[in-house]
């Protein structure tokens, strides 16, 4: 009997951030549907609260340096030669073909591309941006297949690459039924608790790194105006370079009281199941997993229109208000109407099917495996 060909995806660090918890999301997809997968991971800061399926087999790969890397990759693919390999960031990509050469496995390799692209390179400056520009140009089209999660970062792919880039267009797998599950776990926290009326102070959410994009000074901003006229309360999850200039907008806008910043959370689900509102306020993002996972949650939600994709998961303001970045009077109004007035649960459910986990790894699988049948073919 013929063994089904194994898979690979490189995780890279195995932490709780969105590219984690995607990797985890197609490998658990790939082996429900028989198909044998290694998930190749570095050293993490805590283990993502998505727990991989026993079938997967986890790699630990090391330290992964810059004279390590593409030695580790390629013994990898000698040792074990999946059929093909997805990876998720450029310089990961990178050293992975060139890793497939040096193994001499002809190993197709795939890249999943998390935004536009240019965007991302116009961010890089100096000699920096420019050598990611040139890795970009030179390798990109050397991969098997581009996978864009948005139709927004698929364009900028072509328009960056060429109209002949070998793209596809396919959602993040984030609707889990490990999600939904770990959404149900108890919250120890105590504005999440009614008093005896049954009554609870409102509770807005953020949850993200403490970082420039996500713009969290607007928020606050914004936060003080609501508060003027709304008694609520906002937690702040995550941690981040920033936490110390956050802390100090939120000490000086009189907040701290009614702010709490209680870090990362391992799992941040029940936080955003109970909210009674989920705010992003970003200046640039990608594809937020934030507002996907908070609408299969059936939360109402408020973004930034920063960028495509938050326009693109909430179907341009059907499924929560979209507002200009930077604007805390546009972001304060926008909490306040959707508090008073917020959507139905199953409305906003709807707005999470499209990103349901299974099916999005299954058209990963198709592209993956109709290469490596090619490749076989040819072979």
């Amino acid at each position: 009997m013929t063994k089904p060909p194994r898979l690979a995806v490189y995780c890279g660090p195995f932490d709780g951030g969105s590219t984690a918890k995607i990797a985890a999301s197609l490998a658990n997809g790939f082996v429900a549907r028989g198909t044998p997968t290694d998930l190749l991971v570095t050293a993490s800061r805590a283990p993502i609260p998505e727990a991989t399926d026993p079938q997967v087999r986890v790699l630990a790969m090391g330290r992964m340096g810059p004279w390590t890397r593409v030695p580790a990759m390629a013994l990898y693919l000698r040792e074990h030669r999946p059929a093909a390999v997805l990876t998720h960031r450029i310089r990961e990509d990178v050293f992975t073909l060139k890793a497939a050469r040096l193994a001499g496995t002809g190993t197709p390799v795939f890249v999943t591309v998390h935004g536009r692209m240019s965007v991302k390179l116009d961010h890089l400056k100096g000699w920096k941006g420019r050598r990611r520009r040139a890795e970009v140009l030179h390798w990109y089209r050397r991969n098997r297949g581009l996978v864009a999660i948005s139709q927004d970062t698929a364009q900028d792919l072509h328009a960056l690459l060429g109209a002949a880039a070998p793209v596809t267009t396919i959602p993040n797998p984030i609707v889990t039924a490990r999600m939904l599950e770990l959404a149900q776990a108890p919250i120890d926290h105590p504005w999440f608790r009614a008093d005896p009326s049954g009554a609870r102070t409102p509770v807005l959410v953020f949850a993200g790194r403490l970082e420039v994009e996500k713009d969290l000074p607007t928020l606050l901003h914004a936060f003080a105006r609501l508060r003027a006229g709304l008694d609520c309360r906002l937690l702040i999850i995550g941690d981040g370079r920033l936490r110390p200039q956050i802390e100090s907008v939120r000490a000086d806008l009189g907040l701290t009281e009614s702010v709490d910043m209680p870090g990362w959370a391992a799992n941040p689900y029940p936080y955003l199941r109970r909210a009674d509102l989920v705010v992003l306020s970003s200046f640039w993002d990608a594809l937020p997993t934030v507002l996907i996972e908070s609408l299969a949650l059936g939360t109402p939600v408020v973004s930034t229109e920063c960028g495509a994709g938050p326009r693109e998961i909430l179907a341009n303001g059907r499924f929560g208000p979209l507002v200009p970045p930077g604007d805390p009077r546009a972001l304060a109004d926008a909490m306040a109407r959707t508090l008073a007035d917020p959507l139905p649960a199953a409305t906003l459910r709807q707005g999470g099917e499209r990103y349901e986990a299974q099916r999005n790894a299954d058209r990963y699988l198709a592209l993956m495996l109709g290469s490596a049948r090619e490749v076989n073919h040819v072979g």
